[in-house]
């Protein structure tokens, strides 16, 4: 595939896809504009202040080197960057909204006292240029970081939502019986139960009320290549330092076939992916209902 090609099909799935649009990225179902933009703010505020917090102890412990290395540390960091760009389209869009009212009821107030306006040949080519802004500024295009901002949001939710659960599940099942020295001080549980339980509480929280983030089939080698990047990451610090990052990827379990472990993830990662698929389908069939209904129930 040629650069242009590639330019060309980047371009189409910023603009010109119909997936990509605020009302399903900036919006919920039942939360309001302005609550949903203060809950994303707030979480984002708490996951970065947890993400700081979780090096600083690292490094104070000598072990800020590898701190990065941990499925973890990554997944949390992605959470913190979803929020992050949540943040920003969620308050972009309440602010376009906001606007476009105040010169909707501008433009009322214009054309009941238009009798009381000039004849249209006393108005001068400057009052017009004067009046083009605000129809420009309600009907410009998105900028291409904005639609950029969407695309990444998109991708972190769809990682966020199936990787949230993989952490709590391989953590609390498998490394946390043998390391309970881990939870020693207050600081070490509020970090250890916010990176490995409260992830997959807000994964749910997202899904089933603030989030109208649509899920696609096709997205799914998207997440295989975050797998398989961390990989060798893992490996990588095998190969460089001699250090595993999780013990279950020593040759020395599961009689060395360390191969499955890596089919038993991508098998679990599969399964939730299938069942966020299922979810998201019903979310979308019951909620616009149910919204329909409510509607029909106020104007009656």
């Amino acid at each position: 595939m040629t650069r242009l090609g590639i330019r060309r099909r980047f371009y189409c799935f910023l603009f010109h896809n119909p997936v990509l649009r605020d009302e399903l990225f900036a919006t919920s179902y039942v939360v309001p504009q302005r609550i949903l933009a203060g809950i994303r703010s707030t979480l984002f505020i708490y996951c970065l202040a947890v993400l700081i917090g979780n090096l600083a102890v690292n490094v104070a412990h000598g072990a800020g080197w590898n701190w990065a290395a941990y499925f973890t540390t990554l997944t949390f960091f992605g959470i913190t960057l979803y929020y992050g760009f949540a943040s920003y389209t969620t308050i972009a869009f309440a602010w376009r909204q906001q606007k476009m009212r105040v010169d909707g009821a501008s433009t009322l107030i214009d054309s009941e006292s238009a009798s009381q306006s000039p004849p249209l040949a006393d108005i001068d080519e400057g009052y017009i240029k004067n009046s083009m802004p605000r129809e420009i500024a309600q009907t410009r295009p998105p900028s291409l970081a904005h639609q950029v901002a969407l695309a990444s949001q998109w991708i972190l939710y769809e990682s966020f939502t199936c990787f949230a659960p993989l952490v709590s599940l391989i953590y609390w099942a498998l490394l946390f019986p043998t390391q309970n020295d881990m939870l020693d001080s207050r600081l070490d549980t509020w970090m250890g139960v916010s990176m490995h339980a409260l992830n997959s509480a807000l994964m749910l929280c997202e899904v089933g009320v603030f989030a109208k983030t649509p899920y696609r089939h096709s997205h799914f080698w998207v997440l295989f290549v975050f797998l398989a990047l961390y990989l060798g990451l893992a490996y990588f610090m095998v190969a460089v330092y001699g250090f595993y990052v999780y013990p279950f990827f020593e040759s020395r379990y599961f009689g060395g076939y360390i191969a499955l472990i890596c089919v038993l993830i991508v098998d679990i990662i599969g399964v939730v992916w299938v069942i966020m698929l299922m979810v998201h389908r019903l979310r979308d069939g019951l909620y616009p209902r149910w919204l329909l209904k409510r509607q029909r129930a106020t104007v009656f």
